[in-house]
C-alpha cells in the first residue's frame, strides 16, 4: 500500500520522477515470496493504492459536475478501480510469480514485458483507461522519453519496469542461501546496458533537434485561455456567455502579436455557432482587420426532427465563415455519453444538449498554418488516435480541452503530460488550448516552448512548424507492446510445457 501511494507521487503535482525507478521493487519482491494468489493480492493492492492517489479527483468531480452526493462519487471511484484498474495488475502478479519461480538473468526482462502487457490491456479494455501508465512518469526527463518515437509510452514503461524488476531480482538473490550468480551479474548488466542505450538515443535525438528547426517557415499562433466558468451543467443562462471575454482577449493579442491563427479551447463557444449569425459577425469583426483564422471548440447540432449533438471544433475564416469542422470521435463515458443508459443518476441535465453523438473519421482540418490533427480533451490520452491523425495527413497536433470541470491541479497536470508524449511519438508540434490551463506549445521533442499558468486568464503566443515525415512509431504503432505480449505468452507456454515434462 505504501508503494502504491508513493507511485502516485511520481506524477503531477508532486512529480518525483526518480521514485518510478525504485518504487515497484518492494512489491515485486513481495509477489515472489507469496503464492500465486498472494502475488495477485499484492499486485491488486498496489494498483488500488496508486489509484487512491492519482484518481482522487474523481469523487469531487462527481459531486460538482454531476451534482451528486459525495457517497456517489466514492462509490463510482471504487467501481472504476475494481473493474478497470485492479484486474490487469492482479493478472500481472500471477504471471510474474510464475515467471520468477526460478531465478535467472532473463526474469527482469520477462517481468518488464509482462508489465507492458498489463498496461496495454488496461489502456484498451472496456472504454480504455491509460491514466498514469508508468512511462508517463518520465515526461519532462527529455533524454529518457525520446524512445517514444520508436515504441511509444510502452517503450518508456519497459525501461523503467526493467530497472525495478532488476532491483527486486538482485535483492532476492542476495537473500538466497546460495546467492545465484546469474541474477547478481547478468540482470544488472542487461538493465544498465538498456538504460545507457536509452539515454544515448535521447541525447542523439535532442542534438539533432536543434538542426531540424526551420525558422524560415515558422507560423505564429496564439492561444486564448479564458479561465471562465462554463457551468457544471449546460444551462440556458450559460448560452452565449464568455464570448465577449474571448473576443476582447483575441483582439488584444491580434493587435500586439499579429498571429496567423488564434485558438480557443474546447467549449469556449457555449452556443450553436452555425445558428447564430450575429455571433459569427461579432467574431468576424475582430478577425477581419488582421486576416487571422480562428479555431474554437463548441457544440454542433443537426437533424431537426431527431436532434443529434456533437462536441466539435470549428475553423473560421477572417470573415466568420465556417471553413471546416471536426466532431469528436472518442467520447468520455458518463460525461459525454452514457454506457449504461438506465443510469439516470449520473445523467447530465444538458437542457437541449442531453448527450453527444460520436463523429466519424475525416481528414485533418485545413488551417492557415497547416493541416491540424485535432484531439479533443481525452482523445489526447490515446496514442492510436494521434497516430491516426498523422497518418491522415496532419502537419501538427491540436489539442483543445476543458480542464475547469475537474477540481484541483492533479488532473490538469497529468493530462498535460500525456498530451506532451503525443508530440514526441509522432514528432509533431502540439498546440494545447485549455480552458483553465495549462495551455502550451510543445515541440516535436516534448520541450514546452511556451506555457500558461494553471487557473489563470492568459494569452499564449509562439510559433510552430509544419512537419510531414512519419516517425517510426507513427509507421509501426504499438508493435512493441504486441511483441511484449508474444514474449510473455511464449514464456508462459514454455514454463507450462517444462513443468509438464518434469519428472515426478
Amino acid at each position: 500500500m505504501l508503494c502504491g501511494l508513493l507511485y502516485g507521487l511520481c506524477f503531477p503535482p508532486v512529480r518525483q520522477r526518480w521514485l518510478a525507478w525504485v518504487v515497484l521493487a518492494p512489491p515485486l519482491v513481495a509477489m515472489r515470496r507469496h503464492s500465486v494468489l498472494g502475488a495477485m493480492l499484492v499486485a491488486g493492492t498496489l494498483a488500488a493504492a496508486g489509484a487512491g492517489v492519482t484518481v482522487n479527483w474523481l469523487p469531487g468531480t462527481v459531486t460538482t459536475y454531476f451534482q451528486q452526493p459525495a457517497a456517489v462519487g466514492v462509490l463510482l471511484f471504487a467501481a472504476v478501480t475494481a473493474v478497470m484498474v485492479v484486474p490487469p495488475y492482479a493478472l500481472f502478479g500471477a504471471v510474474y510469480r510464475c515467471v520468477g519461480a526460478r531465478p535467472a538473468a532473463w526474469v527482469p526482462s520477462a517481468a518488464a514485458a509482462a508489465w507492458v502487457v498489463n498496461e496495454y490491456a488496461r489502456a484498451h479494455a472496456f472504454t480504455g483507461n491509460p491514466w498514469v501508465l508508468l512511462g508517463y512518469s518520465q515526461v519532462g526527463a527529455d533524454h529518457v522519453v525520446q524512445i517514444a518515437d520508436l515504441a511509444g509510452v510502452y517503450g518508456i514503461t519497459f525501461v523503467v519496469a526493467l530497472v525495478n524488476a532488476t532491483l527486486a531480482e538482485v535483492w532476492l538473490a542476495l537473500r538466497a542461501p546460495e546467492r545465484p550468480a546469474a541474477p547478481l551479474v547478468g540482470a544488472p548488466l542487461l538493465a544498465t546496458a538498456l538504460v545507457v542505450a536509452n539515454l544515448v538515443y535521447g541525447h542523439v535525438r535532442l542534438t539533432e533537434a536543434d538542426h531540424e528547426h526551420d525558422h524560415e517557415h515558422e507560423h505564429d499562433v496564439a492561444i486564448i485561455q479564458g479561465n471562465l466558468d462554463l457551468g457544471a451543467q449546460w444551462r440556458q443562462e450559460m448560452y452565449g456567455t464568455n464570448l465577449e471575454t474571448y473576443l476582447r482577449m483575441t483582439l488584444q493579442v491580434l493587435r500586439d502579436q499579429r498571429p496567423a491563427l488564434v485558438v480557443w479551447p474546447e467549449n469556449a463557444m457555449t452556443f450553436f455557432l452555425e445558428k447564430e449569425p450575429m455571433y459569427q459577425a461579432a467574431i468576424a469583426q475582430v478577425l477581419a482587420p488582421f486576416g487571422a483564422q480562428l479555431v474554437a471548440g463548441g457544440p454542433h447540432t443537426w437533424n431537426v426532427l431527431d436532434p443529434q449533438y456533437h462536441n466539435s471544433v470549428f475553423v473560421l475564416a477572417p470573415d466568420g465563415r465556417v471553413l471546416a469542422r471536426y466532431d469528436k470521435e472518442h467520447l468520455l463515458p458518463f460525461a459525454e455519453y452514457f454506457p449504461f443508459r438506465q443510469a439516470d443518476l449520473l445523467r447530465r441535465d444538458f437542457g437541449r444538449v442531453r448527450e453527444f453523438t460520436p463523429g466519424g473519421p475525416g481528414p485533418p482540418l485545413a488551417t492557415v498554418v497547416g493541416a491540424a490533427g485535432v484531439l479533443i480533451c481525452n482523445e489526447a490520452m490515446f496514442p492510436e488516435i494521434a497516430r491516426a491523425r498523422v497518418q491522415a495527413g496532419a502537419d501538427y497536433l491540436l489539442n483543445l480541452t476543458n480542464d475547469t470541470w475537474v477540481p484541483g491541479r492533479q488532473f490538469a497536470g497529468i493530462a498535460f503530460d500525456m498530451s506532451v508524449l503525443r508530440a514526441i511519438e509522432q514528432r509533431r508540434w502540439l498546440i494545447r488550448a485549455s480552458t483553465a490551463g495549462p495551455s502550451a506549445i510543445v515541440d516535436p521533442w516534448g520541450r514546452v516552448t511556451v506555457r500558461s499558468a494553471l487557473g489563470a486568464r492568459a494569452m499564449v503566443t509562439g510559433a510552430i512548424e509544419r512537419r510531414t515525415h512519419a516517425s517510426p512509431y507513427g509507421r509501426m504503432g504499438d508493435r512493441f507492446a504486441a511483441a511484449c505480449a508474444v514474449l510473455s505468452a511464449a514464456i508462459l507456454i514454455w514454463l507450462c510445457v517444462r513443468r509438464g515434462t518434469r519428472p515426478v
